[in-house]
């Protein structure tokens, strides 16, 4: 394995990069000669990432498709590994948060098919590859609201739940083979699935800050990366509190604002 390759890498891949988190990564990442594999259902804003990438000296790959789609991304995985080469680093970033309120609830298969099978139909089609070469950094985009149930975000806090879950037992599996694996929770960012939130959200951060963060702290390759810690502590908190308890505080505050999860 190539000492720094997570800070310097070659070749990246990440899915959910027309807006938001992922368009703000694809950017932080690029370089003057980076391969950057970028995946998104708009085909328009893929475009647009690409020539801002280009502009910045990197050579952009553009997939355009859904990362439900199994057989897409098995396809997309073998075409990128044919045309740019095996990733140092992949992103699993596509993410959906569903509805709010009296609506919750009703599009769970939704979240759960983008959230959790999305990220694993980005992930398994590279790990023969990585496995084979002993090398590469896999990052998944997760949230905070995996901690503990949040009110009014079941599906998410689920499917958030159930893919920390996987990727602790990937990582595992992996360490044998040289792969690192990095489960990333953050708290709430300003993008387009936020912006119309009608709830305070504490601590937010912008895409880009919170871009940088995940680019200097994923160097190290931990197991888990949480932030803001502001957020991520009392959260941890709440999670260890007797279900009594936590449920007590959650009324009291949901007499104040509406019910919300993180990012």
């Amino acid at each position: 394995m190539t000492p720094g390759y997570a800070s310097s890498p070659a070749n990246l891949f990440i899915t959910g990069a027309s807006s938001g988190l992922g368009r703000a990564m694809a950017l932080e990442w690029a370089t003057h000669g980076i391969r950057i594999g970028i995946v998104a259902r708009r085909a328009t804003e893929l475009q647009r990432l690409s020539e801002e990438l280009s502009r910045r000296g990197a050579i952009p790959f553009l997939y355009a498709g859904d990362v439900r789609d199994r057989s897409f991304m098995e396809r997309t995985a073998s075409a990128h590994i044919s045309t740019a080469g095996l990733p140092d680093i992949i992103i699993a970033n596509a993410g959906i948060r569903g509805k709010t309120g009296p609506e919750a609830g009703t599009d769970d298969d939704e979240i759960m098919a983008v959230n959790y099978h999305g990220a694993r139909n980005t992930i398994l089609p590279f790990l023969p590859g990585l496995i084979r070469q002993k090398k590469g950094h896999i990052l998944v985009i997760s949230s905070l609201a995996s901690f503990l149930p949040l009110p009014g975000a079941g599906g998410y806090c689920a499917s958030k739940s159930a893919l920390n879950a996987w990727c602790g037992s990937l990582r595992f599996d992996l360490i044998p083979h040289g792969v690192s694996l990095t489960t990333v929770n953050p708290g709430f960012i300003r993008t387009e699935m936020t912006r119309n939130n009608p709830y305070p959200m504490p601590f937010i951060i912008d895409a880009p800050e919170a871009a940088r963060i995940i680019r200097k702290r994923s160097k190290g390759k931990p197991p888990v990366l949480n932030f803001p810690r502001s957020l991520a502590i009392p959260l941890r908190i709440l999670s260890i509190l007797p279900s009594r308890l936590r449920e007590q505080i959650f009324f009291h505050f949901r007499n104040e604002n509406p019910p919300h999860s993180p990012s």
